[in-house]
């Protein structure tokens, strides 16, 4: 979930999208609406007889029915009711703890176990659907899930015991969260079929705002940035770190913003004015006019605009790293490589009310060739897929994790070298298992690293980023960059 300031009212605007959020992160709300947002219902008359009629059954409930009834709880009642009939993922009542934890300042530390989740909009479906569950988007490197081997795309089944089918990922995300030492354990599935459970202990989670480095590949100096989240220090961190980029004469950059679930629109907007000269970085449009506003690069550059560069994206790249990307890509200041973004494009502010408050739906945004990308995300440039598996081969995964091979071989083999690990990959598949072998060497790699600090870029694994150095080394790049469409040209030609 990500929260963004709006510098005209100083209104701090939740950019939220289907349920990516990181678990624990805290928010700052905004004020209360004023008697004025009210006025513009399309039929008033109707809109007055409905909130009289609704005052006047609350009232008889409340005096009539057969028991005793709680006022807070016919009022949370009908709130969840009105909003969960606008069919909108990303407006909803919150209740007290949810507001709660909403209310607490951005800073990039909370108390959690380290997980980026997700949860898809979940429609009206026939009889024997698949339940949707909550998913993990990735989770967060030397953190509790990390560190116990949580993988993207385990879907999350039970909270301490509770189904999560029946909650909204604001509500998983909450129970998730808790106070430092305290525990929760949550039951994932892996794959169709594998189940497991594990104790977490809570603990406080610290999100850096980038990690950076140098490659060297051929004699040819590539600087690697990765922003993980967009927090208030995210643009002063990104300053830093390009003014390293100089003193180290790197002369390529791979920004990375692969399972960025987003964050401050100032941050992002900020941190995109770095890599632009002038135009618009994005702009948001709502029925209300107040929402209509553009945001402009101020010239702030460290590096000059034909700094080769190339911007990782992947399926958990969300609201403000689609802003990025989509400015870098619709400027052509920039190649996107990877995988097809998120696609959350709507504008979305929160509202106490006492102790309770809600989150509304305002605005979408666009990117600056005037294009929307919810829920149709940006396609890069250059489509890079992670490993992918057939119907047999996620069958023979789940006979590998149900095994416990690799853990056990990282339990006896704690020291084991590059080569006895990649002998014991070639031994596991000689049992039988139809896992590509690459696949079965990275889960011992990352078996073995568990409880060490996780390395800055991963050039053995990483098929993405390796493509990324290929393609920004090569002679073509200057052309690539220069025939690359524009989000509306690309619209345009579909």
């Amino acid at each position: 979930m990500s929260l963004f300031r709006n510098p005209r009212r100083s209104l701090v605007m939740l950019w939220s999208f289907v349920g990516l959020i990181a678990i624990a992160v805290c928010f700052l709300a905004v004020a209360v609406p004023d008697a004025s947002a009210q006025s513009a219902l399309p039929n008033e008359d109707d809109g007055r007889r409905y909130s009289q009629l609704l005052q006047n059954i609350y009232q008889f409930i409340l005096q009539n029915y057969v028991d005793e009834v709680d006022p807070a709880l016919l009022y949370e009642g009908a709130m969840k009711g009105m909003f969960g009939v606008l069919g909108d993922p990303h407006s909803l009542f919150l209740d007290e703890p949810m507001l709660s934890d909403l209310m607490r300042e951005t800073d990039g530390t909370y108390a959690g176990v380290g997980l980026y989740i997700s949860k898809p909009v979940q429609e009206q479906e026939a009889d024997g659907a698949e339940p949707v569950y909550v998913e993990v988007v990735s989770p967060i490197e030397d953190t509790p899930a990390w560190q116990a081997g949580v993988l993207p795309g385990d879907l999350i089944i039970k909270i301490d015991g509770v189904n999560t089918t029946e909650l909204s990922v604001d509500e998983a995300s909450a129970r998730i969260r808790g106070p430092e030492g305290s525990t929760v354990v949550l039951s994932f599935r892996r794959g169709r079929s594998y189940e497991f459970d594990l104790e977490f202990v809570r603990a406080t989670i610290e999100i850096p705002a980038v990690k950076t480095g140098i490659i060297d590949r051929n004699g040819k100096r590539v600087a690697y940035l990765r922003i993980i989240e967009w927090m208030p220090q995210t643009v002063d961190r990104v300053k830093e770190a390009l003014d390293e980029i100089k003193k180290q004469k790197a002369e390529y950059l791979i920004v990375d913003v692969r399972s960025n679930p987003g964050g401050l629109l100032s941050s992002v907007v900020d941190v995109s004015d770095l890599f632009m000269d002038s135009g618009i970085i994005v702009s948001t449009k709502g029925r209300n006019p107040q929402e209509n506003f553009e945001y402009n690069a101020d010239k702030d550059l460290i590096l000059p605009t034909d700094f080769p560069m190339v911007v990782l994206v992947n399926q958990g790249s969300a609201s403000a790293s689609e802003i990025f990307a989509g400015a870098m890509k619709d400027i052509r200041r920039a190649l996107l490589l990877g995988e097809k973004t998120y696609g959350k494009g709507s504008v979305q502010q929160v509202f106490p009310l006492s102790t309770t408050g809600f989150k509304l739906t305002m605005a979408r945004y666009y990117t600056p060739s005037g294009v929307n990308i919810d829920k149709a995300g940006i396609e890069p440039d250059i489509l890079v897929p992670d490993l992918s598996f057939t119907d047999a081969q996620l069958e023979s995964l789940e006979k590998l994790y149900e095994s416990d091979l690799v853990r056990k071989f990282a339990d006896e083999n704690p020291e084991a070298t590059v080569q006895e690990r990649k002998a014991r990959a070639g031994e596991i598949l000689g049992m039988g298992f139809d896992v590509p072998l690459e696949f079965v060497d990275r889960l011992l790699r990352d078996e073995l690293e568990r409880t060490k600090t996780a390395p800055v870029f991963d050039l053995e694994f990483d098929i993405q980023l390796n493509k990324a150095i290929e393609t920004i080394l090569s002679d073509e790049f200057d052309e690539l960059l220069r025939s690359s469409m524009t989000l509306s040209q690309a619209l345009a030609a579909n």
